[in-house]
């Protein structure tokens, strides 16, 4: 029987309110807003966003360490180089952002989605997850070392590169997805792809056995 992953849940945003940048900015705790200021560079470690909506926000190398995110949507904002290091998820989308080069180290996530983003050379080392699922993302340059995902997808993806060393995803679905040049494919366990997928898998796994192709070799 082919097995079925369960999907992660989706946010569960009610009524919404919208707020001035300067009252948003006066308390890190956002529940039940609708967010789409430029919010770029800013310091907002520990923030807490609970049933909010981020539409065309800007979070550009924004200090999001430690933050808390419960039923939380991001649509359409600008999230490069932000930090999220050591943040919690939990039923959390993003849908067309754009995420290059931000950092979800040691983070712990429960259903989370990533749907059209461009997240190449983010780094999700140490990260600590289940039911995470990418969707027509760019992730060329991903890192996921030592990460933990339970329940991971990655479908019709660009994984060009990503880095998988010590980590640890059990059935990882990649159907679709670009699997050129993917180091540390030891961290997939027991991958799910289409017979497409075979060759470059096939290269990525003869790589971490040293294996050296030589059609010119005399033998001696």
């Amino acid at each position: 029987m082919k097995r079925r992953d369960t999907a992660p849940a989706a946010p569960r945003i009610g009524t919404l309110a919208a707020i001035e940048r300067e009252d948003l900015l006066a308390d890190l705790e956002w529940h039940d807003l609708e967010i789409s200021h430029d919010l770029a560079s800013l310091a907002l470690d520990r923030v807490e966003m609970r049933g909010t909506l981020c539409t065309s926000a800007s979070f550009t190398a924004a200090d999001l360490r430690g933050s808390r995110l419960v039923d939380t949507r991001f649509a359409h904002c600008e999230c490069s180089g932000a930090r999220f290091d050591e943040g919690s998820a939990t039923r959390v989308e993003f849908r067309d952002c754009r995420l290059s080069g931000s950092l979800f180290n040691a983070g712990r996530w429960a259903d989370v989605r990533f749907v059209d983003c461009r997240i190449d050379g983010a780094d999700f080392r140490m990260l600590q997850a289940e039911r995470v699922w990418f969707e027509r993302c760019n992730l060329s340059l991903a890192e996921f070392r030592a990460a933990s995902i339970a329940g991971a997808r990655f479908i019709d993806c660009d994984l060009t590169g990503a880095e998988f060393s010590q980590a640890r995803l059990p059935d990882p679905q990649l159907h679709g997805s670009r699997l050129d040049g993917i180091r540390g494919v030891d961290g997939l366990q027991r991958p799910v792809i289409t017979s497409d997928q075979a060759i470059p898998l096939a290269w990525a796994v003869l790589g971490t056995m040293g294996v050296v192709i030589d059609d010119e070799g005399d033998g001696s």
